[in-house]
Formats: structure tokens, sequence, C-alpha cells
């Protein structure tokens, strides 16, 4: 699974014993979402997600949990955002998971993002080989190159750019309830895992 993940400046809450909705400024000097705090929220992220697919303990499993490998890249603005890949070691991830379920536990909890399912091989190295030629920054999962990954589904399936009401410019703000009807009915929403 392809995921481009971007980090909103503030996050609002709200207060459990004043019920005031409360405005956390969560970036640096840049503008930028620190990069300890970025990895950290991103690690939380492939965390709930090998929860959802292979239980509370799945660090004690054989594979343990879901490969990716990471390019950290900054807008022209100065603010990090994340392109990775994802794998796991089972199934095609885009048939364990509700990416557009994902989508939405991202938006609400760290900011936009787009989560794809790849197309084909070539895609998939042009996706990590281009942050690389970039100079950008790649990190990969610990246990990255100890299993071969299940082989991807590369069938065409409708991405999130290409349904109808999403907004190309700015891919996850528009057409969300048009993509729940393409992936909302499939297992393993994410229940509970917000802090």
């Amino acid at each position: 699974m392809f995921a481009t993940l971007t980090f909103r400046a503030v996050k609002h809450y709200t207060d459990r014993h004043t019920g005031k909705v409360v405005a956390v400024n969560r970036t640096g000097a840049n503008g930028s979402m620190h990069p300890e705090a970025a990895d950290k929220a991103f690690r939380y992220f492939v965390s709930c997600v090998n929860r959802e697919v292979y239980g509370p303990k799945w660090n004690t499993r054989w594979h343990r949990g879901i490969q990716w490998a990471r390019g950290s890249e900054f807008h022209k603005d100065g603010r990090l955002h994340f392109h990775a890949l994802l794998s796991a070691p089972t199934a095609d991830l885009n048939h364990l998971i509700s990416r557009y379920a994902w989508h939405e536990w991202w938006y609400r909890e760290f900011g936009r993002n787009q989560l794809e399912q790849p197309r084909s091989q070539h895609q998939v190295a042009d996706y990590v080989s281009k942050y690389v030629v970039k100079d950008g920054q790649v990190d990969l999962s610990p246990n990255f190159g100890a299993w071969q990954p299940a082989r991807p589904d590369y069938a065409v399936a409708p991405q999130q750019r290409d349904l109808v009401g999403v907004s190309h410019d700015e891919p996850t703000t528009g057409g969300l309830m048009q993509a729940s009807r393409w992936e909302g009915t499939k297992k393993g929403r994410p229940s509970g895992h917000g802090p």
C-alpha cells in the first residue's frame, strides 16, 4: 500500500473535564511537526494497523508485523510529510484493512493523507526510488527484509484520486463519502485506536 501522510499544524480536542475545545500547536519553529514527533506518529499508525490485523501481541509473532519503507520529504514551505510503502507478510495489505477507514483515522489524528493500492511492480519501484534520488531520507522498518512480502494484488481497483467528487488538487479533502461506497464495506475498520 502507498501512503502519503501529512501533518496539520494544530490539533483540536475536547477536554474531558471542562468540555471545552482545546487547540494544541504541534509545530516547531519552521511551521512543521518536529521530525521525532512525526516519526512517533507514523510508528503509532503502523502499530495500530498491526494491532488490527494481527492482534495485540503482533510484535511477538514470527513476522513482527508489517514491513515499511518511508521517505521523508519537506514541502517548499518547510513542512514535513512522509511517503511510505507498507506490506503485510500474510496477504496483500489492501485486502486486510479498509484504506478508507485508516484514511479517516489519520485525517482525524494528524492531517491530510492518501492511501492507495499500487497498480504494478514498476510503480512500486518508482515510488521508492524517487525519494532516494531526491536526496530524501529513507527509513526502513526494523523487520525490513526479514521475510518476503505477500504478492500484491495489482488488479485495477478504484483509487482515492479517481473517485467522482474527489478533488485532484487536494486529494483527501473532498468526496470522502463517495470513497466510502468503494471501501467502507470492507472488514477491518479501526475501532477505538484513538488516544
